[in-house]
């Protein structure tokens, strides 16, 4: 079934703070600076060590999309705190890597977390699902409320919507809007201005991935803020652009696919040349993202 996004009516005003930041670091410790955005309404976004955090601040409390990973409890933690003295009422897990869950026990201090049902079934090893999976997840850090297809959360005077998109960036992947605020958090089904992570074998494929991203970006409307999984704030038009990137470089694989060549082929000639140098990062680069594009739509 595909999965469209509810329209929302935006309000007549909101304070657009996307340009101010606060800064956090440890004193003589080596790691990434953690910065806190206000990009609109309730919401900010902490970037840090791994991927961003979306924070609804308001009197209900704190509503907290994604943790980062475990070696930067500390700091996702006071990060977190800094934005209101209101305990956390709410976490949400986008997915279910550990860039995105590393602390959640720490962050939700006995509040619900709330995720796909695939994430805690990768989370808590669940035998009857296949790929990768993580079989010592404490209890405290798993999800204590799932969905399969979505829900609603009405926090800090506006509706919270978490829809879920199946075998994309993985098989759990939900996004969280904002409707008040105007902001869209879409954990890694949106890496802004590089090639994405796709997890083939935590369920995502290729073609789940391109299907998402066309999906969300047709109920959008002009002005959203969008809060990637890495990268800066982002327009509707950095994912157009993102999601036209990827589905050029996937129509090039399929072609060299049917022509009969193997990624290995593919990267030797460059094929994606046009796309490296700009979009290119630490962890996936042009001839990854070949790897990934082959291996997926090989099967088509």
């Amino acid at each position: 079934m595909k999965r469209t996004l509810p329209q929302w009516s935006l309000p007549a005003f909101f304070v657009a703070l996307a340009a101010s930041s606060v800064v956090f670091g440890g004193a003589g410790r080596q790691g990434p600076e953690f910065k806190i955005h206000a990009v609109a309404g309730s919401v900010s976004y902490i970037e840090g060590a791994g991927g961003n955090i979306g924070v609804s601040a308001g009197e209900d409390g704190l509503l907290v999309v994604d943790d980062q990973l475990a070696n930067a409890e500390a700091e996702v933690v006071r990060a977190i705190a800094s934005l209101s003295d209101q305990p956390v009422r709410y976490l949400l897990n986008t997915h279910w890597h550990g860039d995105h869950v590393g602390n959640n026990a720490a962050v939700a201090q006995g509040a619900p977390i709330i995720a796909h049902a695939n994430v805690r079934r990768r989370m808590a090893g669940d035998p009857g699902i296949e790929g990768k999976k993580d079989e010592g997840t404490p209890r405290a850090a798993l999800p204590s409320i799932t969905f399969d297809d979505g829900l609603t959360l009405h926090v800090n005077g506006e509706e919270v919507v978490v829809l879920h998109f199946a075998k994309a960036h993985t098989d759990g992947d939900s996004v969280v809007l904002f409707t008040g605020s105007n902001v869209l958090h879409m954990g890694d089904l949106f890496f802004s201005g590089r090639f994405p992570y796709i997890d083939l074998d935590s369920g995502g494929t290729v073609q789940g991935y391109i299907d998402a991203q066309a999906a969300i970006m047709e109920s959008l409307p002009d002005d959203v803020k969008i809060i990637p999984g890495h990268g800066p704030l982002s327009t509707l038009e950095d994912l157009q652009r993102t999601h036209a990137m990827i589905v050029d470089c996937a129509d090039l694989v399929r072609t060299a696919l049917a022509a009969g060549k193997t990624a290995e082929d593919m990267k030797g000639e460059g094929l994606l040349g046009a796309y490296g140098d700009s979009w290119s990062w630490s962890f996936i680069d042009a001839d990854s993202f070949i790897d990934t594009l082959a291996r997926s739509l090989g099967g088509d």
